[in-house]
């Protein structure tokens, strides 16, 4: 069943593009607010975990209702709880379509669009709660959207799939959410916000880390997981071969492990400096071939889902 619900939602992201319109999380935003302006006694109760607890006021009652909902639903029909779990896959991915955001950035290079090119870089990596405003040479800005792309794959695709297989359909709701809680708090899940660029409070600072921490935990597996299929999808010996041993690929940051795993399968530099940035030819080929490696890693997937499926079938 589950692998019928990953099928559905795969479809609908992949052919219904116009999906990404209702997931609107603005509700989570403003729920945020308001559960840390009701909580802050309760918070300062716990000054030693002070972080922790705002983060658990905060995810459990979206948590629980989702969990209230699935299971009544479940008690009036499996159809019923079938649905809604398909309904909140859909909502959990994304939010918004990678391909046609990568596609809509390489038609501006090959135009020569530098202008348009930058708009769509900056749409790219901008979320509900966050907008980022950055700039620097078409060469650069190409780098940092391969880049982008291979962390987009594992934040708006596989990790979500990942903690549905583990969790349900609340699994996946609980990724999406500590990923609008980065977004919201801690600068986005394309570079977290550094110490310094957020508020001096030490309530504060303890949220922003907390937030961090749990996004880091429950990114953990499926960057491992994206290194495989980026392995499988590209080249193998290559992108397995670039960490020296065991432990810097069970140690190594998820963000940097990604990054660098999915350059090497494709054979290209891993190093921004490694460029020549006073290079006045920008092509789109290699951000094409970034995108189609996510592709592939795509249906790496999904077969692997559903070979899993058959095996449990059988036995």
């Amino acid at each position: 069943m589950e692998f019928i619900t990953i099928l559905i939602a795969i479809a609908v992201e992949q052919y219904y593009k116009a999906v990404e319109q209702y997931r609107q999380f603005d509700w989570f935003a403003a729920y945020c607010d308001w559960i840390r302006q009701k909580s802050e006694s309760i918070v300062a109760m716990f000054p030693a975990v002070a972080g922790p607890v705002a983060l658990i006021l905060i995810l459990t009652p979206v948590v629980l209702a989702a969990s209230f909902t699935l299971n009544a639903l479940d008690s009036l029909g499996s159809l019923f709880s079938f649905i809604f779990g398909i309904g909140l896959l859909i909502y959990s991915l994304g939010p918004r379509d990678l391909s046609s955001q990568v596609e809509k950035y390489t038609t501006s290079i090959r135009s020569g669009d530098s202008e348009g090119a930058l708009h769509y870089a900056n749409s790219f990596f901008s979320g509900h709660q966050f907008n980022p405003e950055f700039g620097g040479t078409p060469l650069e800005i190409n780098e940092l959207m391969k880049r982008g792309i291979l962390l987009a794959f594992n934040n708006r695709i596989l990790a979500v799939l990942f903690w549905f297989l583990v969790l349900g359909p609340i699994g996946a709701l609980l990724y999406r959410l500590s990923s609008l809680l980065v977004e919201r708090f801690a600068g986005g899940s394309f570079g977290f916000q550094s110490m310094d660029e957020t508020d001096t409070e030490d309530t504060q600072t303890d949220f922003i880390l907390a937030i961090q921490q749990l996004f880091m935990i429950l990114g953990w597996v499926p960057a491992r997981l994206c290194v495989l299929t980026y392995a499988l999808a590209g080249t193998f010996s290559d992108t397995l071969l670039c960490w020296r041993c065991a432990t810097d690929f069970f140690s190594e940051n998820n963000e940097e492990l990604i990054v660098t795993s999915g350059l090497k399968a494709l054979k290209m530099p891993t190093e921004i400096s490694d460029i020549d940035v006073n290079d006045t030819e920008i092509e789109s080929v290699e951000v094409e071939q970034v995108l189609a490696l996510v592709k592939w890693s795509l249906v790496i997937v999904v077969t692997v889902i559903a070979l899993m499926s058959i095996v449990g079938w059988i036995y």
